[in-house]
């Protein structure tokens, strides 16, 4: 009987895996037309995903502006703060990203032809 090796994967790999949803999604711009449609539909059935995903990138981002203000407000450290506000526009503009993306995948049901 062979035997399964189960290591448990690494943290890092773990982490990357709840926050980053685009690893589970195609690419629908290459392929014949019946590839790129069958890639289009997985994504949206995969779509149903993406208000999870949305919810964790709203949740970092609320959490570096605060950081960000606490370290502004409280403790009076300029550059921690202002590391902490552009990690939070870089977190808001993935969270943009993914809304847009799962409202595209609501409103059009099939790739359009041609």
């Amino acid at each position: 009987m062979d035997r399964i090796d189960a290591r448990p994967e690494a943290f890092a790999h773990l982490v990357y895996r709840y926050l980053w949803p685009y690893a589970y999604f195609r690419d629908v711009t290459r392929g014949s037309f019946l590839e790129r449609q069958q890639n289009y539909r997985h994504n949206r059935r995969m779509g149903m995903h993406l208000p999870g995903f949305m919810l964790k990138w709203a949740c970092l981002t609320v959490f570096f502006y605060l950081l960000g203000s606490l370290c502004e407000e409280l403790l009076e450290l300029v550059l921690p703060a202002a590391c902490c506000y552009v990690t939070g526009a870089w977190t808001l503009t993935i969270l943009v990203q993914l809304c847009v993306a799962w409202l595209w995948l609501k409103r059009f049901p099939d790739i359009p032809r041609g």
